[in-house]
């Protein structure tokens, strides 16, 4: 597993594209910017001595530990235990627990920028026992510098280090030996090592942490890529059928083409408007379906008849842009056209409890006899299958069925939402580099 600087870098060898922030439902944050580029939250940025969190707690930690050993020890008392001298009970510990809140997030620090790893076990294994070392040392030598230690044989407190009240240099060794034999197992192993196996816990858990959110990250751009793939895949779908229409009439009727080259004008509008969103209001697909369908009236004429039935409140509904105006083209191209009486397209929307529903029904005038219940294939059916599949999941419904008379219809249930949760890609990536851990 890699770090955020390492994943920085090789994303960057790696090709990787960072795509434009966006806020998915769970309320992930993916990252923006240019190759490599990407921001965290402030809870997820590495631990360092400007960090509050790490001080914050380890003196709330330690006083909180201070406070109730001077609690115990207080009641021992009280209930007719020994007797304690007020710097046992209240000078000592407090200095104790200070030091040691002291020197808690500088070795929380240093154990999660230098962990133990697999690869460098042994050697960082012996560089913490030394540390281990080293902390009890630095510990023994404040303690000596705030506060006198009890010599036994003189009955007395005496300073070891530096005399305060004198203000001269008094270094006694006997004293500074036997405050670091007393503290070196207990500072090692019950406040070192607590704080170093706690600092690796936090460490992993925040890898833990980028690991989900660069693997889900890495999702959004699939995804991202394969529904660009597919629309991209629709739009010059209807580009090419509209110029060629335009072409048919160009000969026979100029001004029809003329309102067709009009017409087709504001379909490249609306489409260049909508381009890098998946999602769009349902009032907006209409209005881009009814261009198209505009179009192809000129080039039908009579043949073609088509009627849209929707709900006011289904209006505001969210739905994949390119949607209806592919299902209405299939229905058209494989259908309608193919008929000489020609046809009816029927475009229904309603709003069903939480769900909106969308139906694309077309009708022949004339049905043909034979084979009257082949369903009708193409890349408006497929592609519309695909990218809700992409979108939705599991959370939506699609099925098509062709019927007796010449009916073909497209059922396709989704989820209603109204708000504003439209997702900005403004990448245009033609892949995603996997990167490894």
């Amino acid at each position: 597993m890699t770090g955020w600087y390492d994943l920085r870098t090789k994303a960057s060898e790696g090709g990787l594209f960072m795509t434009e922030s966006a806020v998915f439902p769970n309320g992930l944050l993916v990252m923006k910017g240019s190759p490599g580029e990407h921001s965290l939250p402030a809870s997820e940025q590495p631990f360092s001595l400007k960090d509050w969190r790490p001080w914050a707690a380890s003196f709330g930690f330690f006083w909180s530990l201070y406070l109730c050993g001077a609690i115990t020890m207080l009641s021992f008392e009280h209930v007719g235990g020994s007797k304690f001298m007020v710097e046992e009970i209240l000078i000592l510990p407090i200095i104790q627990d200070t030091v040691f809140a002291v020197l808690a997030p500088l070795v929380f620090i240093i154990a999660t920028r230098f962990p133990i790893q697999p690869q460098n076990r042994i050697r960082r294994s012996l560089l913490y026992v030394g540390g281990g070392i080293l902390f009890t040392v630095v510990h023994v030598l404040l303690r000596a510098l705030c506060y006198p230690a009890w010599e036994a044989e003189a009955k007395k407190y005496e300073w070891a280090l530096f005399n305060w009240p004198a203000f001269h240099f008094s270094f006694h060794w006997a004293p500074l030996e036997r405050l670091l034999l007393w503290n070196l197992v207990e500072d090692v192993f019950a406040i070192y090592i607590p704080i170093v196996v706690i600092a690796h816990a936090a460490l992993y858990y925040r890898r833990f942490r980028e690991r989900e959110l660069r693997t889900a990250h890495l999702q959004a751009q699939l995804s991202d890529a394969k529904l660009l793939a597919l629309k991209n895949q629709l739009q010059p779908h209807f580009l090419f059928n509209t110029l060629h229409s335009i072409s048919s009439l160009m000969l026979t009727d100029v001004r029809a083409a003329d309102t067709m080259i009009a017409r087709l004008s504001d379909l490249l509008r609306m489409s260049l408007k909508d381009d890098g969103r998946h999602l769009t209001t349902l009032k907006r697909e209409l209005e881009f379906t009814q261009a198209y369908v505009d179009i192809e009236k000129i080039r039908f004429g009579r043949r073609l008849t088509v009627n849209f039935d929707i709900e006011p409140e289904a209006l505001d509904a969210e739905v994949p842009h390119l949607l209806l105006q592919p299902l209405v083209e299939n229905s058209i191209k494989h259908g309608i056209s193919k008929s000489n009486a020609g046809g009816e397209v029927m475009v229904r929307a309603q709003v069903i409890g939480a769900k909106v529903s969308l139906n694309v029904t077309d009708r022949l005038f004339e049905p043909a006899e034979s084979n009257p219940t082949v369903p009708k294939t193409g890349i408006g059916l497929a592609g519309a299958r695909e990218r809700l599949r992409t979108l939705y999941g599991e959370d939506h419904g699609f099925e098509s069925r062709a019927m007796a008379g010449g009916v073909f219809e497209v059922n396709i249930l989704l989820p209603f939402r109204t708000h504003e949760r439209l997702m900005p890609y403004g990448s245009r990536m033609e892949g995603v580099a996997i990167v490894g851990s």
